[in-house]
């Protein structure tokens, strides 16, 4: 896979490269400003105090608060503690109620603040800080004080926020809920403004990706990944863009106003369509998932014309009813849908996990338990309360599990994959007043014509390594004196097995590098990450080195 990788930046607060960008945009913009007849600005502080979205940028701020201090990303940028803030299970409260507002990574913060402050600024300026009606004085009441409105936005963000992560289906974390929601405001009550805001944000991203990569190199590079859509919670989105579509639709029945039907339903089209509401999976386990892309496309095309016929003008305005007028109907089937998927959550968030779900061996941390298997049922699944059936769903998985009983946590945070092109893991596990990490290292040979053998090690900070796992034995594809070499892990190293017929005639420690040893009548040297064996003037490469679990 080619993947783009930035070069190291040059010393300095500001690299020349990202000097000129900025001088550049800085430079076009002014000069936009100066040509133009219309004054933007002007628009924007009739709506806004001083034509700020005070409101999107207190959310922002408490959303990036969260981050850097509750997280911890202040003080380890590149590894924000998330396993203790996701949205497990309605009997871990604390969960469901940090979620929505804590990320995974730099790159999922930076998007969601930039999306929260392109179509938050779209909801603020269609909310407005000043009262709307002729003749209404501002500061006369509560809903027309303008400082009042502002803090409106934040507190009906807040509340979004715990609604997408209380009817989220699984443990997500993330804002992106409550950005779908702005975002199905927006397009509904301003589709044209929603546009111009939608491409502004593609805009904002190329800006941000010039300033923070203003150089890259593409290289080829074996990785391990998953596709992109298996990491989007399109469920907490759906839920997210309908509910925005909603609040929208019973604001303009208030204000008796009519948007374009047309442009609404171009608008959300667009978004649905790049914002990736098609991608419809399900996972297999194993770091599987199947996509029903024909069923996302089809749905994506449903959505734009209900959302589109609920904004059409009727007597009724945007009241849902049963009198078989399109806006009531289509009104009336937005409601259902999103009823629907939320109650949809409610299985998947009665998970109870009990002591004697947690792995039996592994590595304790507090509360947690971390340790590395393979194809082992999955207990979050199988805690998932089903009406058909007394279990949950049978689901296996591999790789790191981290688990806890008190949190409702049970997760393979590393695939097998993963570790084998990389080599080291590391897992942070933790509280809002602590954290930890375990590193995960696994030792593999390559054994010729077979499969690889290998060792997964697990220890923590400043601790010693524990095997917590090693795979089944691997016979070489090759026939030395009538012998066969075998390559078998162990709890503190590898063997070497000689084996005639079905009988062991030798078994030995692999040697050591730059070593040799006698084992089952042949001989076997070790040259740095290759393994040879030697008979009568023969010598065959029977193993190789890939990984090596790092020293302490």
């Amino acid at each position: 896979m080619m993947q783009s990788l930035p070069t190291p930046a040059v010393p300095g607060w500001l690299p020349w490269q990202e000097l000129v960008v900025l001088a550049v945009v800085l430079a076009v913009l002014a000069g936009v400003r100066r040509f133009s007849e219309a004054r933007l600005g002007d628009g924007i502080r009739a709506r806004l105090i001083l034509g700020v979205p005070w409101g999107t940028l207190l959310t922002m701020a408490g959303v990036l608060a969260v981050y850097l201090f509750l997280q911890g990303a202040w003080w380890h940028p590149r590894n924000p503690l998330v396993t203790p803030f996701r949205t497990w299970s309605y009997f871990y409260p604390f969960g469901m109620l940090t979620g929505a507002f804590t990320h995974g990574s730099q790159g999922h913060i930076t998007g969601n603040l930039m999306g929260t402050l392109v179509y938050g600024t779209v909801a603020e300026y269609v909310w407005g800080h000043y009262p709307r009606k002729r003749g209404v004085q501002t500061f006369t009441s509560l809903r027309t004080n303008p400082f009042a409105r502002i803090l409106v936005v934040p507190v009906v963000m807040f509340v979004v926020g715990v609604f997408s992560a209380v009817f989220a289906i699984g443990p997500v974390v993330g804002f992106s809920g409550v950005v779908f929601a702005m975002a199905g405001f927006a397009l509904v009550t301003r589709p044209t403004l929603f546009l111009g805001a939608f491409l502004g944000n593609r805009v904002l991203d190329l800006l941000y990706s010039a300033l923070r990569y203003p150089v890259s190199t593409a290289s080829g590079q074996t990785r391990f990944v998953t596709p992109w859509w298996s990491n989007i919670a399109i469920q907490g989105h759906a839920i997210g863009i309908l509910a925005g579509v909603v609040v929208a639709l019973a604001l303009l029945w208030y204000r008796d106003e009519r948007p374009d039907t047309l442009r609404v339903f171009f608008a959300t089209l667009v978004f649905a369509v790049a914002q990736g509401l098609w991608a419809v999976y399900i996972p297999l386990g194993g770091g599987r998932f199947r996509l029903f892309r024909w069923v996302g496309t089809a749905l994506v095309f449903v959505l734009a014309l209900v959302v589109a016929a609920a904004t059409l003008e009727s007597d009724r305005g945007f009241r849902p009813g049963f009198d078989r007028r399109p806006a009531s109907v289509a009104v009336m089937l937005l409601l259902v849908v999103l009823g629907a998927l939320s109650l949809a959550a409610v299985p998947t968030n009665l998970v109870d996990l009990q002591e004697d779900q947690l792995p039996d061996e592994g590595i304790e941390v507090r509360d947690y338990v971390v340790t590395y298997d393979e194809d082992v049922p999955n207990a979050y699944f199988e805690n998932i309360w089903l009406p058909t059936q007394r279990g949950g769903a049978s689901v296996n998985a591999s790789g790191v599990i981290v688990a806890s009983a008190k949190r409702e946590v049970w997760i393979a945070a590393v695939q097998p994959g993963r570790l084998a092109i990389n080599g080291e893991e590391r897992v942070t596990v933790g509280g809002p007043t602590w954290r930890e990490s375990v590193h995960a290292n696994r030792t593999d040979w390559a054994v010729l014509g077979n499969d690889s053998v290998y060792r997964v090690q697990l220890r923590r900070a400043g601790g010693q390594p524990r095997t917590a796992y090693t795979s089944d034995p691997s016979t070489a594809d090759v026939i030395l004196d009538g012998r066969n070499v075998t390559v078998a892990a162990r709890q503190h190293g590898f063997d070497v097995v000689v084996t005639q017929g079905n009988e062991t005639v030798g078994q030995a420690p692999l040697p050591a590098n730059m070593t040799r040893t006698r084992i089952g009548g042949l001989t076997f040297e070790r040259n740095r990450s290759r393994l040879y064996a030697r008979t009568d003037g023969t010598r065959v490469k029977v193993a190789e080195l890939r990984q090596q679990a790092a020293r302490n």
